[in-house]
């Protein structure tokens, strides 16, 4: 069954994303779920954490990579780095592994500014 949340941006705008079935569901509906004018096999329920809040949850390891890239002692003068964000309503966003669908499909690029 999909599941879809509705998550409020830092900008009070609503986004709907479909989420990774976290497990047991819908034996155990969560609280606060809306089910009216959904086609059948799919669930809405709109989130308590902004969107900004759950993706701020990788954060962390982007920055810990860049981190150790850099500090090689033959960092690169251009760097990307491409992964995927998943959502879930139990872990928040977390970084996808290489080969599964991501909600987020992100490429970043540094280069370096080295005179």
């Amino acid at each position: 069954m999909q599941r879809v949340a509705i998550f409020t941006t830092a900008d009070g705008d609503e986004v709907a994303i479909q989420v990774a079935d976290d497990g047991g569901f819908p034996d155990t509906l969560s609280p606060g779920l809306t089910t009216r004018g959904i086609p059948t096999g799919r669930l809405l329920e709109r989130t308590e954490q902004s969107l900004d809040e759950v993706l701020a949850h990788v954060k962390p390891a982007v920055t810990s990579l860049l981190r150790q890239i850099r500090e090689q002692p033959d960092s690169p003068d251009d760097l990307e780095v491409e992964f995927g964000i998943q959502i879930s309503l139990g872990v928040g966003a977390y970084i996808a592994a290489a080969s599964s669908v991501a909600n987020f499909r992100v490429t970043m690029r540094w280069h370096s500014h080295q005179d």
